[in-house]
């Protein structure tokens, strides 16, 4: 399988995970050949907005978290905005483990099904 084709099945399944969770959903990575930056600010695919108010920005990989140290510098200068920095990680057979960041560290991790 094609890494882009896996990746685009991982973001879509992660998209449908938040929709039944009641969030709206955007998809805002850009793909193509002569595309310099893919996601949004270099670091998220997903943008979800959940009922209550709440905004999150997402990021999706594959077996292998990214580094924590980008998201932990992203989220320490955007900390007083209240939009949450997530990273999901797809992890066969267990589902999605999500990491969370909060003021500038990651604040706790957890499977989502």
């Amino acid at each position: 399988m094609k890494t882009r084709t896996k990746g685009n099945r991982l973001v879509n399944k992660c998209k449908k995970t938040l929709c039944d969770a009641g969030c709206q959903v955007a998809i805002v990575e850009r793909t193509g050949k002569f595309v310099k930056e893919k996601d949004a600010f270099g670091l998220f695919d997903l943008l979800a907005l959940h009922w209550d108010g709440g905004v999150c920005l997402i990021q999706v990989t594959g077996k292998q978290p990214h580094t924590h140290r980008k998201y932990e510098e992203f989220s320490r200068k955007f900390k007083k905005t209240g939009i949450v920095f997530q990273q999901w990680c797809w992890i066969p057979y267990k589902g999605f483990k999500v990491f969370t960041y909060k003021r500038g560290e990651k604040e706790h991790e957890k499977y989502i099904r």
